[in-house]
């Protein structure tokens, strides 16, 4: 009968993660210094560079469907948990993208740490009276409430309430369009079947504390079904710790040295590579996998360290955006039961070639959705769009489908 340890770390903050991420929550001088540190590592001699690691940068859309000088200027306002990691900065630029090709202004803020910290900074942006619409990383009711009391429409994207009393509230906000989401199940169980293939078969979760965030504690949930349906993978341990990933590695390392083999990541961050070469668990002997790609991803895959990640989740927000401006245009609910999202697929990488494709389709200077692609999913634009459209596109939303829409 295998064993199932479990234990929660200290140190649990009250903080709303916002389920995707890409950062980690340890001190923020400590995070800075790991960050700089493991940003300066080398590429493997035989590599050369490692791509996809500069700051993420979309050069001016045209949308030649429509003269965008005519067509009515809203203000969009974008928030997330911090504008300075690597999706964070996906985000950004891909909205502003899209306003910029759409005549709108983005307004972007970041919500908090904690859930009072959303409503306060999303009232601090409302009240002026001047946003029409808000995309929101997450789909908080009491934010939602917010957005009720200022009229402003609300599309969720890449995240939504873990709680079925809240997702059952959703509807009673007259503002609230709906949510734009990625299959997190998919992803956890894919990050599982990647390390049970490379050999791991003593392993341990590090993720958010449960109940905070809908998609987080989908991959949690997937690491134990994948775990509980395989007679020969253990779990040492799950550990959920608001993200303090390196204090979890730390943990893991003294607490089962010569015995672990794999851990799983709810979410990436460089911080994760440097504590494990700190705690000497690299080269090979602890394969890991992690959902969110972060700076140093490229480099990990190429030796062999990690074994999988996916990523694409600002496409996702343009598909909100896209939601958002239908409605904003002539009126268009186009998610009738706003207590189900669209959810789509991410952008799997199960080794280096896949990142390489990644970095020259993702991180060039296009984004996934280009500001006419776009305008196919807007009814305005384009007659007979409907939310299985969407849908279709969630399902075909890959590495694949990306390059070929580029070549």
């Amino acid at each position: 009968m295998k064993k199932l340890l479990a234990f929660v770390l200290a140190g649990v903050m009250t903080f709303t993660l916002a389920g995707c991420g890409g950062t980690d929550s340890s001190p923020s001088s400590d995070s800075q210094t790991a960050e700089e540190a493991v940003s300066d590592k080398a590429s493997p001699d035989n590599s050369g560079e490692t791509v996809g690691t500069s700051e993420i940068y979309f050069a001016p859309g045209e949308l030649t469907i429509a003269d965008a000088s005519e067509l009515p200027r809203y203000k969009i306002a974008f928030s997330y948990y911090a504008f300075t990691d690597k999706l964070g900065l996906q985000f950004k630029a891909a909205i502003q993208y899209l306003c910029d090709a759409y005549n709108c202004e983005a307004v972007f803020y970041e919500f908090g740490s904690t859930t009072d910290d959303q409503v306060t900074n999303t009232e601090a942006v409302l009240a002026a009276g001047d946003v029409d619409g808000l995309i929101f990383v997450g789909a908080t009711p009491s934010v939602v409430a917010v957005a009720q009391k200022y009229n402003v429409p609300y599309v969720a994207v890449c995240g939504f309430p873990s709680l079925e009393e809240e997702i059952q509230s959703l509807p009673g906000y007259d503002c609230f369009l709906g949510a734009v989401v990625d299959d997190d199940v998919w992803a956890g169980n894919q990050a599982m079947q990647a390390l049970y293939d490379a050999g791991s078969r003593n392993t341990c979760l590090s993720g958010a504390t449960q109940g905070l965030v809908k998609s987080h504690d989908d991959r949690a949930k997937a690491y134990r079904d994948y775990i509980a349906s395989h007679d020969d993978m253990n779990s040492l341990t799950e550990s959920y710790t608001m993200m303090e990933t390196a204090n979890d590695i730390s943990t893991f390392a003294a607490s089962f040295a010569g015995i672990i083999d794999g851990i799983f990541f709810t979410a990436g961050s460089d911080a994760i590579y440097l504590t494990m070469e700190t705690e000497g668990i690299t080269g090979g002997d602890v394969k890991i996998a992690a959902v969110d790609i972060s700076s140093q991803t490229g480099t990990y895959l190429q030796d062999g360290t990690q074994v999988w990640t996916c990523g694409g989740q600002y496409g996702t927000a343009e598909m909100g955006f896209a939601v958002l401006y239908s409605y904003l245009a002539d009126g268009t609910r186009l998610i009738d039961d706003v207590t189900k999202p669209v959810t789509r697929q991410y952008l799997e990488i199960a080794n280096y070639d896949d990142y390489m494709t990644y970095c020259k389709y993702v991180e060039s200077d296009i984004p996934a959705y280009t500001a006419d692609e776009i305008a196919a999913y807007i009814p305005y634009f384009t007659n007979g769009v409907t939310i299985a459209d969407y849908e279709a596109e969630a399902v075909n939303y890959s590495l694949d489908s990306l390059s070929s829409r580029r070549q």
